[in-house]
């Protein structure tokens, strides 16, 4: 049986339900921007569904009320849940879906639910495998003959390497609505108009972050000074040697070589040779591309740098940095870093890539709101961005879509 299957033969009972997991903050709006992506450049539809993971489902029932009753009984023994996102993964050619890493905690909520659910629900025989696959799916109808290319495209796609908690366990409808919600940092369970209060859902994030800070380590306040080095840029994304960047990011070139020298041109001309470049990653991508060094051998300038998803090669032409990594220049202290994750009890600037021109309202060039940074390329005209140029801009306390506004 194929996943898509269980979704068109359906048992004699008519009610249909889901138990999932929704996921909140920088993941949810990382899974749905690459959702869209897929959508806008291979004309896949989507339905409009707030990215999750299913834990159970579908399951039939006649009784809902024991269904939510017993849902919520298991959830109250649970605390403190976690995942973490693991790479991409597919089911045969027709669903494409990010790989779930669950915490013990979270396998054995599951088990339970299943252990509680099968003896008056109808389950499907994914939720009885012992070898349970964890995972939120991307896209699912009708994209047999596009899969090799978008499987293509996801790899050059950076999930979040960060810790997602789980704060609600959701049963969802046959509508897909949802019908009731554990609350587990608020240790209550909600009906549906609570759970879209955004009151509330404040209160449940309130809660989290004072677990958060009772359980993890705070982001080190321990920074670099180079206000006394001169001028110092910094640039991200490059992507040299990424022919389908280009139709991806719609960038402006006609050819994979032109996009090189250009970008080639763009920085030797910006960055002198004695002068220092913090790069944030993403440097190069693709089957026949050329090793990192070679571009770096290329490029002039003191080069400091932060890995992306796509650099895995071993580098000796610049001195790797740690994957956040903070600087102060005159009054002003940033933290570097390739995705724009906000670690936990930082509040400053945040300069990042990552994120192209995919995501222009939440992650524009300059979002003085939320104090990020975006110098991917797209965003700083293909050339390296200095940092005396940049606190100008910030010193305007206006927004930028991109550095030509």
């Amino acid at each position: 049986m194929k996943i898509t299957d269980l979704f068109k033969a359906k048992p004699k009972r008519t009610q249909q339900y889901l138990i999932e997991i929704r996921f909140s903050g920088f993941v949810k709006d990382s899974m749905r921007e690459l959702k869209q992506a897929i959508s806008r450049n291979f004309h896949v539809s989507q339905r409009a569904i707030i990215p999750h993971i299913t834990l159970v489902g579908p399951i039939y029932t006649e009784d809902e009320q024991k269904l939510v009753k017993e849902v919520i009984k298991v959830a109250k023994k649970f605390e403190l849940m976690s995942l973490k996102l693991d790479g991409f993964g597919h089911f045969d050619k027709n669903v494409v879906f990010v790989k779930i890493k669950p915490s013990e905690e979270l396998e054995q909520l599951r088990l339970e639910l299943v252990e509680k659910l099968k003896g008056f629900c109808d389950l499907s025989e994914f939720d009885l495998d012992s070898d349970f696959k964890y995972h939120a799916t991307l896209v699912m109808h009708d994209i047999y003959r596009k899969f090799d290319r978008i499987w293509d495209f996801l790899q050059t796609w950076k999930i979040p390497e960060i810790k997602q908690y789980v704060i609600r366990i959701s049963i969802i409808n046959e509508q897909r609505r949802i019908l009731n919600e554990y609350d587990l940092m608020l240790e209550k369970s909600l009906s549906r108009s609570q759970a879209l209060d955004k009151k509330i859902f404040q209160r449940t994030i309130s809660e989290l972050e004072k677990i958060r800070v009772s359980v993890e380590e705070p982001i080190t306040k321990k920074t670099v000074d180079f206000t006394n080095n001169g001028e110092i840029f910094v640039f991200s994304d490059a992507h040299f040697d990424h022919a389908n960047i280009i139709r991806y990011c719609r960038r402006p070139f006609h050819t994979m070589r032109q996009m090189n020298e250009k970008l080639k041109e763009n920085w030797n001309h910006t960055v002198k040779e004695d002068q220092t470049i913090f790069y944030l990653g993403d440097i190069t991508y693709g089957r026949n591309r050329h090793p990192i060094d070679y571009w770096l051998g290329h490029l002039n300038g003191e080069k400091l740098f932060i890995r992306g998803n796509h650099d895995t090669d071993i580098i000796t032409r610049a001195t790797v940095i740690p994957s956040r990594y903070g600087i102060r220049y005159g009054n002003y202290e940033f933290l570097l870093s390739h995705d724009p994750y906000r670690p936990l009890g930082y509040e400053g600037w945040i300069i990042h890539g990552d994120k192209h021109n995919n995501s222009m309202e939440r992650y524009p060039f300059i979002n003085q709101k939320n104090k990020t940074v975006n110098v991917s390329a797209e965003m700083v005209n293909y050339t390296p961005l200095s940092i005396t140029r940049l606190i100008s801009l910030l010193e305007t306390g206006k927004n930028f879509r991109t550095i030509n506004d």
